[in-house]
């Protein structure tokens, strides 16, 4: 049976920023090596939007913390025309494989969507499967400092 899954604003949880910001440091701990903690929670902030980008969204199962999401101008230059960009997926290791980052990535969409996009754009090596299963297309694969991630639409 799949977990309840509730998902929200960032802007309406920001108790859990601390938390967000100590997964990403684990998770990717050469991107963020020259951040403090206090630094991370700050950019953490600034994605608490809600009706203009960026717009982080937050996963809870039983009312724990899971996983996050962001809705956001690209993060890299070359890629300003695909906008808007759905980033920054992470789900917890102990809550990975129960759907979470599916509805996670689900949720982006109607985001984007409900802010009169007509299509929203991602770059990815680990959520393929995710994007694939949701009627994402392919458009090529772009490298980036730390290697190739393939590039992806969809129509909303």
């Amino acid at each position: 049976m799949m977990p309840k899954i509730t998902i929200g604003f960032l802007a309406d949880y920001p108790d859990s920023i601390p938390t967000l910001a100590k997964w990403f440091r684990a998770q990717w701990p050469d991107y963020f090596a020259d951040m403090t903690q206090a630094e991370m929670e700050q950019d953490f902030l600034e994605d608490a939007g809600r009706d203009r980008l960026p717009v982080r969204l937050v996963a809870f199962v039983v009312g724990k913390l899971a996983g996050t999401i962001v809705l956001r101008e690209p993060g890299n230059v070359a890629l300003a025309e695909f906008r808007p960009e759905l980033g920054g997926l992470f789900v917890v290791a102990s809550c990975r494989g129960q759907g979470i980052g599916t509805e996670l990535v689900r949720a982006g969409m109607k985001v984007a969507r409900d802010q009169g996009y007509e299509r929203v754009f991602a770059t990815t090596v680990t959520a393929v499967g995710i994007l694939e299963s949701l009627g994402w297309e392919y458009i090529k694969t772009v490298t980036y400092e730390d290697g190739p991630q393939r590039l992806y639409q969809c129509k909303l």
